[in-house]
């Protein structure tokens, strides 16, 4: 997205409301204000959609999408982890938007939003504004993204509350909940935010936290705005980008249930022909590999547990099962190995135990834990020998 941005504002950079006769501006279709819900895609920041704003003045030949962003590059990606990311909106011309999205193959649908004269205005001016600012605003996964965006200067633009009603079954959960529901058709995405997200994305939100881009428009459907009851959007969307068959989609066999399935699998068969074979060199093989992972996915959740500032990094169920703990304490108690592979393989099968009573903990990550398990059990075995 960002290589199509522009530098400056749609409406302030180009024409002053002076210049323009105030009667036509109070005209209904002076302005025409929309909502774009994009499709999700197979990146981790995909699976949940996107949205943006689409605002039209097709007297003065203007077009125009805006749209949350933050940056997706490397920089980008480690102030992600670190909880700096900083957001703003930015404009494109909305040809080059909508053929970027086309490219990828995503579909978009546009919903024109049932706002007066006035409020288009207003709306034009705040973006407008928000633009100026640049990337300023803190970025957060969970609380403040494109769709809680665009909520907030819709409703500032209304200078009231959008009232809703029969909303999604979806929407009255946690947002783990959401994020297992948009990420159905991407096992690994839903693998990935499993494992970061802690306990904070299990607590009931405010609705305005939950509105994923794929729920905005089901929301805003059936919403109202003012003392008249009147409806946020006025008629059914309109497809207006065709998004391809089965875009990015994960339907493929090998899912982390699957890879780690197997990996158990295997895990079993070489312990088997450890114990009843005295097969070595295989079952030390397996285990240095499975050290070495365990090492980086522990000082990484380390990390982000105790340095990072994003949202549901606070607390991580999985650092219990993935810390550093264990091998610091094999490498300074040489005498004792065999009393910290015990006590680690307790509190490994007491974590799988755990697994009914804390959301976070799902069957692939349990998987890894019980192959981990195994090896251990083995290797408690081989130090008494």
């Amino acid at each position: 997205m960002i290589g199509l941005l522009l530098p400056v504002t749609a409406w302030g950079g180009q024409q002053s409301a002076s210049a323009v006769d105030t009667a036509a501006m109070m005209k209904d279709d002076y302005i025409r204000a929309s909502l774009l819900s994009i499709t999700p895609d197979a990146e981790v920041y995909s699976i949940f959609g996107h949205c943006a704003l689409r605002l039209q003045c097709p007297s003065q030949q203007m077009d125009y999408c805006f749209t949350f962003e933050t940056s997706t590059d490397t920089e980008g990606i480690v102030n992600f982890f670190r909880g700096n990311s900083l957001g703003g909106f930015a404009p494109a011309p909305t040809p080059d938007y909508l053929e970027y999205y086309r490219q990828q193959g995503r579909g978009i649908t546009e919903y024109v939003l049932n706002m007066t004269p006035e409020e288009k205005l207003e709306l034009w001016r705040i973006v407008d504004d928000e633009i100026a600012k640049g990337f300023t605003h803190d970025y957060g996964y969970m609380h403040n993204q494109c769709t809680s965006m665009i909520v907030s200067v819709v409703n500032r633009a209304l200078a009231t509350c959008i009232k809703y009603s029969d909303l999604p079954a979806e929407l009255n959960g946690s947002f783990r909940d959401l994020m297992v529901s948009a990420s159905e058709n991407y096992p690994w995405s839903r693998f990935f935010w499993q494992t970061i997200m802690g306990p904070e994305g299990d607590e009931t939100e405010p609705l305005a936290h939950k509105l994923i881009p794929q729920l905005l428009p089901v929301a805003w459907e059936k919403a109202t705005v003012g003392s008249e009851n009147r409806r946020l959007i006025k008629d059914p969307g309109t497809k207006i980008v065709q998004e391809k068959v089965n875009t990015g989609a994960s339907n493929c066999w090998l899912s982390p249930l699957t890879v780690f399935t197997l990996l158990l699998l295997f895990v079993l068969l070489v312990s088997y022909f450890e114990w009843t074979k005295g097969w070595r060199k295989l079952p030390r093989t397996v285990d240095a590999v499975l050290l070495v992972c365990h090492t980086i996915v522990s000082l990484f959740l380390t990390w982000l547990v105790l340095f990072s500032t994003q949202e549901g990094t606070s607390w991580n169920w999985y650092l219990v099962a993935f810390n550093p703990l264990p091998l610091l304490l094999w490498v300074l108690l040489p005498g004792c190995r065999v009393w910290v592979c015990r006590c680690f393989l307790l509190v490994l099968l007491v974590f799988v135990g755990l697994m009914c009573y804390i959301p976070q903990l799902d069957l692939p990550h349990i998987l890894i834990v019980a192959s981990l398990s195994v090896r251990l059990f083995m290797q408690i075995k081989r130090i008494t020998k």
